[in-house]
């Protein structure tokens, strides 16, 4: 009875491992590894080898309870990166403190958060300030200082402070709750390398078959069982989803966030990466560049002292410039009647005995303030250099312009000549600015083309003028303003992060809003692809060997199971890797990059004798 059991509880075990050859065979018309699966359990039961068939039934469930229990480990590591959602608040009612669940909060309600506490909802700070620990979600290891209007995100922790909250979101309508979404939906992509290697072993299969059949002939069933447990499969189909998932979570711990796997193949393809100029290699936030005064009735700090008086109670760009210039000068600003303060095309608030305006010239046309000669000339000039200016008149009469520029990013010359590193081939700049900016731009960055004077709903055109001359594509934009060039390029990159990340149609998305994570995105790349072909080695050296091996008599079936077997849950142990992995110290990469960049530069500038190495080509519509 031992007999007939033992055939019983095989071929119950064995059902996934016969109805997935079944599938090939008949439903998918194909030879495929599955089948040489099922080819080894039959075999062993042919020639009476129920043990070995019991083990290779084993194994085969093994490798599969693996995978499934692996690709849940790697799912929950991914969640755990943003810690669990809370499950219970502090609501504010009639300024009293109700503890409920988070599940109850509506949008609107007012939450109390303070030091040591997570964060429960997606919202925004109506009072308070905190030191706010915001690493699971842009990878910023320091905590951000927050303050009232600011936006604040579930999962992430008050360092110190207290705040109270207006409710946007909740649940899976958070910010890390879609970053979770975004991933496990990526995760479920093959690695194109684990493609590969399915494809070579399933036309192995065949072949494999017929050297079974040979040793067979030449050694025995011995060596025909042996060759024929040789599978190059199942080792690759394991390791390599484990390898992506653990890349993935990774990445998202260190503020990437890759919304598509195939991001990771496509790297090694690009040519060009065409960075949009504004919010991406410049600054958000721009500079006071000078302070022009109309004659020597007004100075410069009385200017800069009046129109940041004026913007104190703005947020946008310019506004926060001129405040900055006005912090580093050490200017105390005036506070003045609210209901003095006016704002329309420009702003109007009376300081003191003075009435001030700040805006536009056109705003002081309307107001009909004339413009002084040498202010119409230093705002021509201005012009042309693609700057900005504001004005502002005291008492009706202009008595300066404040010019400002736009900044470039710290990082941007070292991300650049790190990209080339990466054998990125050209660098492209597209701006909606004039040329004259756009150019300057392009030479202080050492960029190789750019486009200037573009039109948002035109930037998806330039994408297509790049790949019709045969390039791959990497578009680096905001994520709004370039969603339809991200959209057509081969990878869009956007360093958005948070704010637009649920309507973000990039592939990848830096969360803390810096280009720095360009060297970490293609070192995650490198690794993946570094540890499936070492999976695939692992799987592949010890099957080749131990064919040899049974043609030569050295290898029966059991010594086949063992290693192969053995090197195959090795290879998962690989796939596992990633887990352990930390970025490098990025910025001293870059720098690293960046010394050998120059270095080769010069180098070659001495052999030529030419002071410039590079050509730069200017194409503008």
């Amino acid at each position: 009875m031992l007999t007939p059991a033992s055939f019983l509880l095989i071929g119950y075990f064995s059902y996934n491992v016969f109805q997935e050859a079944a599938n090939a065979l008949f439903k998918e018309k194909k030879i495929k590894v599955d089948i040489l699966d099922i080819g080894v359990v039959l075999l062993t039961l042919l020639f009476g080898q129920i043990a070995a068939a019991a083990f290779m039934v084993w194994i085969l469930d093994l490798a599969d309870m693996l995978l499934q229990k692996t690709t849940k480990k790697s799912r929950q590591y991914i969640t755990d990166i943003f810690g669990e959602q809370p499950r219970y608040a502090w609501l504010l009612v009639d300024e009293t403190e109700v503890r409920v669940e988070v599940k109850d909060l509506k949008q609107d309600d007012i939450v109390l958060v303070g030091t040591g506490e997570q964060i429960p909802v997606d919202g925004v700070i109506i009072e308070g300030g905190a030191m706010i620990d915001q690493q699971s979600l842009t990878g910023e290891s320091v905590p951000a200082d927050k303050h009232e209007n600011e936006q604040v995100f579930a999962t992430t922790v008050i360092v110190a402070g207290k705040i109270k909250v207006r409710v946007q979101e909740t649940g899976k309508n958070t910010l890390a709750s879609q970053v979770i979404s975004i991933i496990n939906e990526a995760s479920n992509y093959d690695v194109r390398l684990q493609s590969v290697g399915e494809k070579i072993a399933d036309q192995m299969v065949m072949p494999t078959i017929g050297l079974g059949a040979l040793g067979y002939a030449t050694v025995g069933p011995g060596a025909l069982l042996a060759i024929i447990n040789a599978d190059y499969g199942t080792g690759i189909r394991v390791a390599a989803p484990i390898a992506l998932l653990a890349s993935l979570g990774n990445a998202a711990k260190n503020g990437i966030l890759i919304k598509h796997s195939e991001v990771i193949e496509k790297l090694k393809d690009i040519d060009v990466v065409l960075f949009d100029k504004t919010g991406t290699l410049t600054k958000e936030v721009p500079t006071v560049s000078k302070i022009i005064t109309a004659d020597e009735t007004y100075s410069e700090e009385k200017i800069l002292f009046c129109t940041a008086t004026a913007e104190q109670k703005f947020s946008h760009p310019i506004a926060a410039a001129i405040l900055e210039k006005a912090k580093k000068e050490n200017i105390e600003l005036a506070k003045y009647d609210e209901s003095q303060y006016h704002v329309g095309l420009g702003i109007e608030v009376e300081i003191g005995q003075d009435w001030v305006k700040v805006g536009s010239s056109r705003y002081m046309e309307s107001e009909n303030i004339e413009i002084p000669e040498k202010i119409k000339v230093a705002l021509k000039e201005t012009g042309d250099r693609g700057q900005s200016a504001i004005l502002t008149a005291i008492n009706n009469k202009v008595a300066g312009m404040i010019e400002l520029q736009s900044t470039v990013r710290d990082e941007a010359a070292d991300v650049i000549a790190d990209l080339r590193g990466q054998g990125i081939k050209e660098i492209v700049v597209i701006s909606g600015d004039s040329e004259e900016p756009t150019k300057e731009l392009a030479r202080q960055l050492n960029i190789d083309r750019y486009f200037a004077g573009v039109l948002p709903n035109e930037k998806a055109d330039y994408v297509k003028v790049l790949q019709d001359e045969c390039k791959k594509v990497m578009m680096v934009g905001d994520g709004i303003n370039d969603a339809a060039a991200l959209s057509h390029a081969e990878i869009g990159v956007s360093l958005k992060g948070a704010s637009t990340i649920a309507v973000d149609v990039a592939d990848v998305i830096f969360m803390d809003g810096t280009l720095l994570k360009f060297h970490y995105l293609f070192e995650v790349a490198a690794n993946l692809q570094e540890n499936v072909k070492r999976s695939f080695l692992m799987v592949a050296i010890p099957n080749t060997v131990c064919i040899a091996g049974a043609f030569m008599g050295l290898f029966g079936l059991k010594a086949s199971l063992v290693l192969n077997n053995g090197f195959n849950l090795m290879a998962a142990a690989n796939g596992m890797m990633p887990y352990t992995e930390t970025p490098e110290k990025t910025d001293n990469k870059i720098e690293e990059k960046r010394k050998e960049s120059t270095s080769e530069l010069e180098s070659k500038e001495n052999k030529s004798g030419v002071k410039k190495l590079i050509k730069y080509i200017y194409i503008h519509k």
